[in-house]
């Protein structure tokens, strides 16, 4: 008995202790579980990172057609393409789970079979040689850290569990797997199967062989160790592995055809493409999008860019070295071709500046936006404007006297010539008429920036003082070859749905005019001496350019289908050797305009037919013939614009005795004798010419001050008045020294209006008669240090006039 209640004591004693250890074993397990999920709650699930793929996606700029144009690694220097699970092929994605995780299927984010192997390999060796990460840990790392090394510790080992459990719960299987094989780093800059496949065998993930897969499945484990290229052996020495290891889950035939494959790399060498990458450039820089399909065409760009190449061979003797072009369909406003460089990879002309995108001094190319103003504002495409030479006040000082480009000038020229033909006077003279602020609000209307005010550019606006890019500049003449209609410049095709927005800024018949004026290559012999490279089988409107010395030649022009805007020069902006843009960026613009339109197939007339309406007209007057006109020309006008009066300028005229330099003949219409009168602007041109200016008029009609021939209705009502051209009231100067002389040398030249020919006059300073002018009425003074009045008046006491006057400074 004694015996039995011992055992009995012990065995009560042994249940009690029994109860505590597993009370203690649940208490544990309980509060592990808590904890457990408590820091599972803490350390939150890492699925909103799963939509950022910028880390490794590459940006892929296309050209309109699909084809790749080039693409720019991400910030991290990857280049991935992103794509869904069943387009990266069952070989890859199950060669991917046999070497990195055979278990994905079967856990929770963690394997603890995996954890416990691992764990004993440690012991073992004495060191961490396995982690027993899974797939959804390994992903788990690579959102939390964008592929950079992350810490090795217990406690991120913990947490990086924690977080992959999470995931599990928020996403699925394939979710996780597609997330995790688009982030591998595969080496060598590829991420992702895709740019992998393609990187290293030139065929797409999905077609990819088992050799091929399995090459690619054990790369990621240490991506320079295993590179194939590098360290061949070392990497099919893994794949072969791999192979062996996969027989479990394919057939045995399969791997020995695998294992007999030989496997044949991508030459490393091999260029990737790298086509119009000014333009790759630009928009990967600017794009937010992995993939970017342009509206380059890439045929057509790469038939300029052998244009640009062959015409800069030609310009090196005249020390250009580089050329940009632009390509715009009118229709849509889609740049279908531009080159930013003759060669982007020839450090000596700085070919990597994008000269596209480069802020260059336009030149003349401005002026066809100035007179379609004007034409809208009432003046005639055929008025006779006075190409002479003129100072334009800005203001006490100041002053602006612009020439052409040879230093001629060609007295009087129709508006329409002066255009064509690209002469200063008139353009600026027309700019002063409207106003610098209206000729830059219609310029920023077609497009070009100008962040400037008007008071910064001036007068000279209408000369190019301003900064354009080519691209600015090619959609500012899209909006003349639309008729005056504005749009937006369109480089990315998902931005091409639907007819683009249009503004119109600029009347469609003025606009037509301007069209007509440069596309008639008739017109533009008288300015620029030539037709220049521009003879076409169809009507092209064009302008060329010239920037101040000869840095920037341009040449721009349209038809209704196409603008091709042509820059040539040096990127540095060093000037050229004298290349104006008619010969240097003009034979170029003619070849890239043919190529342009060669794709188009049905060529429409650069203006519609209604909007200008035809008249003869006296070609130097511009207005209806008359019977004193030598020729008569037809020409067209605004429709609702065409002349009404007749000729004024040609009079019917009778020889008559008169002084040497006065005008032989008096109007009279019985005479036999034509004559031509012009207004009093043309004087100062005039007075430096033999008396009627023999051989100007193309019939040999002599020319004259219309005031001051007798007889002659069309005479100048104006108030008789004398002007300083030189000096301007208000200048502050350093006359130029004259050795022959103990004091400063002023020029001084004056011109009349109004008053009778050949009146001479004479020179007051500071009140002292100083010389006396006769025609041309041109003088040098001795003038000396310090502020002094100066005065013209007739030496005709009698004579009543309005008198020259300038307040000046020598210094």
């Amino acid at each position: 008995m004694r015996v039995l209640r011992f055992l009995a004591a012990t065995r009560a004693r042994l249940n009690t202790r029994s109860a505590r250890r597993a009370g203690v074993v649940l208490f544990v397990a309980l509060t592990a579980w808590l904890g457990w999920r408590i820091l599972r709650a803490y350390v939150g699930s890492p699925d909103v990172l799963l939509a950022d793929t910028s880390w490794t996606e590459a940006t892929r700029v296309l050209a309109r057609d699909g084809r790749l144009l080039g693409e720019r690694p991400s910030a991290a220097g990857l280049r991935g393409q992103p794509q869904k699970l069943q387009d990266m092929g069952t070989r890859l994605v199950a060669a991917t789970i046999a070497s990195e995780d055979r278990r994905f299927y079967d856990h929770d984010g963690v394997d603890r079979v995996a954890l416990l192997r691992a764990l004993a390999s440690d012991v073992r060796h004495g060191s961490i040689v396995s982690g027993g990460s899974t797939i959804t840990q390994q992903l788990v790392k690579r959102l939390d850290y964008r592929g950079r090394a992350r810490p090795r510790t217990f406690v991120e080992k913990i947490r990086e569990m924690a977080r992959a459990q999470n995931l599990e719960a928020h996403a699925s299987k394939e979710e996780i797997l597609e997330a995790y094989m688009n982030r591998l780093d595969y080496g060598r800059g590829l991420a992702g199967p895709e740019a992998a496949a393609l990187g290293y065998f030139g065929v797409h993930a999905r077609d990819l062989s088992l050799a091929q897969a399995t090459l690619l499945a054990v790369l990621p484990r240490a991506p320079s160790a295993l590179d194939p290229y590098r360290h061949r052996e070392r990497a099919i020495g893994r794949q072969r592995a791999l192979l062996l290891e996969m027989q479990r889950v394919v057939s045995g035939a399969d791997v020995e055809r695998a294992l007999a494959e030989p496997v044949v790399l991508r030459d490393p060498r091999a260029p990737r493409p790298f086509l119009a990458p000014h333009l790759v450039l630009a928009r990967a820089k600017s794009g937010k999008r992995p993939e970017i399909r342009t509206t380059l065409d890439l045929d057509l760009q790469s038939d300029l860019e052998g244009l640009v190449r062959a015409h800069m061979a030609r310009m090196q003797s005249r020390d250009a070295s580089t050329a940009a072009v632009v390509v715009v369909d009118n229709d849509t406003g889609e740049v279908l071709a531009e080159i930013g460089s003759a060669s982007f990879s020839d450090a000596r002309i700085h070919g990597a500046v994008d000269l596209v995108r480069a802020p260059r001094q336009p030149g003349s190319t401005l002026k066809p936006f100035i007179y379609a103003r004007a034409f809208e504002t009432g003046i005639s495409p055929m008025q006779m404007l006075a190409d002479v030479p003129t100072e334009f006040g800005a203001g006490a000082g100041h002053s602006y006297a612009p020439e052409n480009f040879d230093g001629s000038f060609l007295g009087p020229v129709s508006a329409r010539e002066a255009l064509a033909g690209s002469l200063n006077v008139p353009a600026v003279e027309l700019a002063a008429k409207l106003g610098a602020k209206d000729v830059v609000a219609v310029l920023r209307g077609a497009g070009l920036p100008l962040t400037g005010g008007a008071e910064r550019y001036g007068l000279s606006i209408a000369l190019g003082s301003a900064e354009v890019t080519p691209l600015e500049l090619a959609e500012a003449y899209v909006t003349l070859a639309r008729g005056g209609e504005h749009i937006v410049l369109r480089e990315i095709a998902e931005d091409t749905q639907g007819a683009p927005v249009a503004m119109r800024i600029l009347d469609a018949s003025a606009v037509a005019a301007v069209t007509d004026a440069l596309s008639d290559p008739l017109a533009r012999v008288r300015g620029l001496r030539a037709r220049g490279p521009f003879e076409f089988d169809y009507p092209v409107a064009v302008k060329t350019g010239t920037s101040t010395a000869y840095r920037d030649a341009w040449t721009c022009g349209y038809t209704h289908e196409r603008t091709v805007v042509v820059w040539t020069g040096n990127a540095d902006g060093s000037p050229t050797r004298k290349l104006t843009g008619a010969a240097g960026a003009g034979p170029l613009f003619f070849d890239a305009m043919k190529r342009a339109m060669r794709d188009v197939k049905v060529r429409a007339p650069l203006s519609a037919t209604d909007l200008l309406e035809d008249a003869v007209v006296c070609p130097l007057s511009g207005e209806r013939a008359g019977s004193a006109c030598p020729d008569q020309v037809h020409r067209v006008f605004p429709r609702g614009h065409a002349p009404a009066s007749a000729c004024h300028v040609h009079q019917w005229a009778s020889a008559r005795p008169a002084s040497v330099g006065e005008p032989p003949y008096q109007c009279n219409l019985h005479g036999n004798t034509r004559i031509a009168l012009l207004p009093d602007n043309f004087a100062w041109w005039l007075d430096g010419k033999p008396t009627g200016a023999p051989g100007s008029d193309s019939h040999d009609i002599p020319w004259f001050v219309g005031s001051r021939v007798p007889g002659c209705t069309q005479a100048s009502t104006e108030e008789p008045r004398i002007e300083l051209v030189t000096p301007m009231d208000g200048s502050v100067l350093r006359a130029e020294r004259d050795r022959a002389l103990t004091s400063d040398a002023l020029d001084v030249a004056v011109q009349t209006r109004g008053m009778p020919a050949r009146e001479p006059l004479e020179l007051v300073l500071d009140g002292r008669v100083t010389a006396r002018l006769d025609p041309p009425y041109r003088t040098r003074i001795a003038i000396g240090r310090g502020d002094h009045v100066l005065e013209v008046r007739p030496m005709d006491r009698e004579r009543s006039a309005m008198l020259g006057r300038a307040q000046i400074s020598v210094r």
